[in-house]
Order: C-alpha cells, then sequence, then structure tokens
C-alpha cells in the first residue's frame, strides 16, 4: 500500500480545501499521524520519505507535489522538496537514492 496510499493522499490533499489547509504547518510527523487519522496507512518507506524530507533521493515524481501541499516539508532556502533533496546526494552522477527508504527511519 505503499505508492498507491501516498497517491491518495495527494489526490485527496487537491481536491479538499479544508484537508489541505490543516496540512500547511505540519512537521513531517505531524503528517504522517494527520494522515493516518484520516485513513491513509503509508509503509515504512513513505513515512521515512515524509521524516527525511525526501533527503538523498534523486528522483520523486510525487516530492515536488508533496511540497507544494505540504509546504512545512520545504526547508528554508529550497524551492521544493526536490531541490532539497538532490542538494543532500553526496554526488551530482547519482543515478538512484542514496537512502534505503524502506526502513523508515530518520537520516
Amino acid at each position: 500500500m505503499s505508492k498507491s496510499a501516498l497517491h491518495a493522499f495527494i489526490d485527496r490533499a487537491r481536491a479538499d480545501e479544508d484537508f489541505r489547509s490543516k496540512l500547511a504547518h505540519l512537521d513531517p510527523n505531524q503528517i504522517i499521524e494527520f494522515a493516518g487519522q484520516h485513513g491513509f496507512l503509508f509503509s515504512d518507506e513513505i513515512k521515512g520519505r515524509f521524516i527525511n524530507r525526501w533527503s538523498g533521493v534523486y528522483f520523486c515524481p510525487q516530492a515536488i507535489e508533496v511540497g507544494q501541499l505540504c509546504p512545512a516539508l520545504v526547508p528554508d532556502g529550497y524551492k521544493n522538496l526536490i531541490h532539497y533533496a538532490q542538494s543532500t546526494c553526496s554526488s551530482s552522477n547519482l543515478s538512484e537514492e542514496e537512502r534505503d527508504f524502506r526502513s523508515g527511519i530518520k537520516y
């Protein structure tokens, strides 16, 4: 239920203004808790992406939209989550993600 829960979460946030407004100032752990309260059961991998703000992720099409829907996730000074995530990669020549987010832990 990993990606499907994330996609359903994004769809709900796009369509439901009240839901989206409640996400605006939540930190990563609060977003995971809020999502769970609304029936979105994220896998450890998806939780890890939120907790780490996509740090070390080379590519994820949903990251930019998640950052728009959850603006408090985007660290100050970065235009979006991918801008931040790619700045945390140790090499600009990466072709895949640097960390294993399936664990759901903080890096």
